[in-house]
């Protein structure tokens, strides 16, 4: 079964704080939304909520078709699934509610949409037991409140499929989110463990009578906690250790810490502590209500997000920052990669060192990238909300500066990959829901459709084997290659290949010279050729053993596959290095890396660093 529909309609079940507010983020990221609950004034409830929340989601920045008039309600739940492409539950914390719940859900919901739960404690494996399409099943839990928190922890039970969770993690990526995926099942999962942690110590300190309960909070917000919004607890460890790093902490400050740690107490929970930690609130809280509070709380936490976002992540240098070699202060070469949960383009050496924001507030979902380095210039696409036709491309400066749009909104439905072709002074790219092959000036001018797949299927398309991915283009052969990937590891993938120009008395829907080049591939994506050896190399996101992988083959005749490197997590861009004999390739689990044409010598440049797509390597020298 595939899971890897398009996802246009939106389920969500139970509609308090968390269901609202995840209803105010889908609404915003432009899907239709369809909510359901049996409580009464629940739709009333829910319309306030998401008015209330709007202004928020007004600031950080709304997609393309996102309107409140996109929600409706409904108190069937059947009715509320029947077309929906994905769920999020978020009903009360009950194991046998949530059993007979997701066996409901299950039963209503079309097979092959995903069903998420945002439930805070209770493990999958106990929701999808009496599911007949349990491998669907996963939680996707958000931070209160899901519109303004990034964070979702995604798990799978005992019988979700690999599937569903690579699914779940892009599509809460594709939508400005920070999926981690939990390799085991934990009660309270991670984050609440986290906090509950914390807060066992701060319990304990306050019935020792070591702090009021006003202190203990000033020593987290004003203390650890301010580090905590700007990089993890590992990474201020590594901070810690000065000069040396992490490995000087652990060597030399951690006995002093194992010190601390087995001192740690766990409080006695007696109403007298209850009470105490209930006037302490009360005079922290003053006269503000929970609701002030919590509108402070986001505007703060909004703030603090877009001075991330501008600043780029914790190992990265600032955006337009110079790429210089250090020695002649002209930049050398360097790995361009996207980060399209971080919504922005980053550069670093071919060595992984010097990594660098080049242009953030990338919120169209970019997904394929292009370096011109004669002209100066950076290409990338923006898949846009694949329910509309509002993908676009753009082109920047090398330094991030000088954005335009060169392939606006309304000219191309969801573009992924693309190549410069600068012989022919085009630039090539794949339409996936549009179900094209298409090219344009590399001014974005004259743009033409050189292959259409649809069969007369309306836009946006829902058949993933009509959807074209992959690019490259052989301008001294006449010919351009592009994947369609296929279902969810149907093993429907293929490469095709055709002439450079449509034959003469054909068109783009009916022309002839279409070349089926491999097929029964899991799901490739990203194309690259070596064209003095003849060989065509592409990225395969789909199952091991042919999925997740990198492979060659014969450009000549499509025969000989290699599988070079295998362990991807969801393999996307690829880059060669001719000149140096090695490759660079992404995957949407957060990392890029090297190696060598023949697949050895792999090294990870960012290991778990965002959702990475596209990748391009370009060589200054050669400019």
């Amino acid at each position: 079964m595939s899971l890897d529909k398009a996802i246009h309609r939106i389920a969500i079940v139970g509609t308090g704080v968390i269901g609202a507010s995840w209803a105010a983020q889908y609404l915003a990221r432009g899907f239709d939304v369809i909510a359901t609950d049996p409580a009464p004034n629940a739709e009333a409830n829910l319309r306030q909520y998401v008015d209330e929340a709007w202004p928020a989601l007004e600031k950080v920045g709304l997609s393309p078709g996102a309107s409140r008039d996109r929600l409706s309600f409904t108190a069937n739940m059947k009715e509320a699934l029947s077309q929906a492409d994905f769920v999020q539950e978020n009903g009360p914390e009950r194991p046998d509610f949530k059993i007979k719940l997701f066996a409901d859900m299950d039963a209503a919901t079309p097979p092959d949409s995903l069903i998420a739960s945002s439930s805070s404690g209770i493990t999958p494996s106990v929701m999808q037991s009496q599911c007949k399409h349990p491998e669907r099943i996963v939680i996707g839990h958000p931070f209160n409140p899901p519109h303004v928190i990034p964070l979702v922890e995604v798990v799978g039970g005992t019988k979700t499929s690999p599937e569903a969770i690579q699914r779940a993690i892009a599509f809460y990526a594709s939508i400005g989110k920070k999926p981690i995926h939990l390799h085991k099942e934990l009660p309270g999962h991670v984050g609440n463990r986290l906090q509950a942690a914390l807060y066992k110590e701060i319990m304990y300190l306050i019935q020792q009578g070591v702090l009021s309960v006003s202190d203990a909070d000033d020593a987290v917000s004003y203390g650890s906690g301010l580090r905590w919004g700007v990089m993890g607890p590992s990474l201020q460890w590594h901070l810690g250790g000065g000069p040396g790093g992490i490995k000087h902490f652990m060597e030399h400050l951690m006995p002093g810490l194992e010190v601390i740690i087995k001192s740690l107490g766990t409080p006695e929970i007696t109403d007298e502590l209850k009470q105490t930690i209930v006037d302490g609130v009360a005079q922290i809280a003053g006269d503000l209500s929970v609701d002030q509070l919590a509108q402070r709380e986001n505007e703060e936490l909004l703030g603090l997000l877009k001075l991330r976002a501008r600043n780029g992540s914790a190992t990265s240098k600032k955006v337009g920052e110079t790429i210089q070699d250090g020695s002649n202060g002209k930049p050398s070469e360097r790995v361009f990669f996207l980060d399209v949960s971080g919504g922005r383009i980053e550069s670093l050496n071919p060595d992984g060192s010097d990594r660098r924001v080049v242009l953030d507030g990338l919120k169209r979902i970019p997904d394929g990238i292009e370096v011109d380095v004669e002209a100066g210039h950076i290409y990338w696409t923006n898949m846009g909300t694949p329910t509309a036709n509002d993908g676009s491309i753009e082109r920047a400066d090398l330094d991030g500066t000088n954005r335009t749009t060169i392939v606006p909104p309304g000219a191309t439905f969801t573009p992924k990959q693309l190549k410069l072709d600068k012989q022919g002074g085009r630039i090539y790219w794949s339409d996936r829901e549009g179900m094209r092959v298409m090219r344009a000036n590399l001014n974005g001018s004259e743009i033409e459709t050189l292959v259409d797949t649809s069969g007369g299927e309306t836009r946006p398309g829902r058949d993933a084997t009509k959807w074209c991915v992959g690019i490259a283009v052989d301008h001294d052969g006449g010919k351009v290659y592009w994947t369609q990937k296929g279902g969810d590891n149907a093993s429907e993938g293929r490469i095709f290949r055709a002439n450079l120009e449509i034959p003469k008395g054909k068109n783009a829907v009916n022309r002839t010279d279409i070349e089926l080049f491999r097929d029964r591939l899991p799901e490739p994506i990203d194309l690259d050729l070596d064209l003095d050896n003849r060989m065509i190399y592409w990225t395969d996101r789909g199952n091991p053993p042919q999925g997740n992988t990198v492979s060659r083959a014969s450009l000549d005749n499509g025969k000989g596959q290699q599988i070079l490197v295998n362990d991807l997590m969801e393999g996307i861009g690829l880059s060669l290095d001719l000149k140096n004999g090695r490759m660079f390739f992404a995957d949407l689990g957060g990392s890029v890396y090297s190696s060598k044409l023949d697949g050895s010598e792999k090294k990870a440049l960012v290991f778990a660093g965002g959702n990475l797509t596209g990748v391009a390597y370009a060589d200054f020298a050669q400019a």
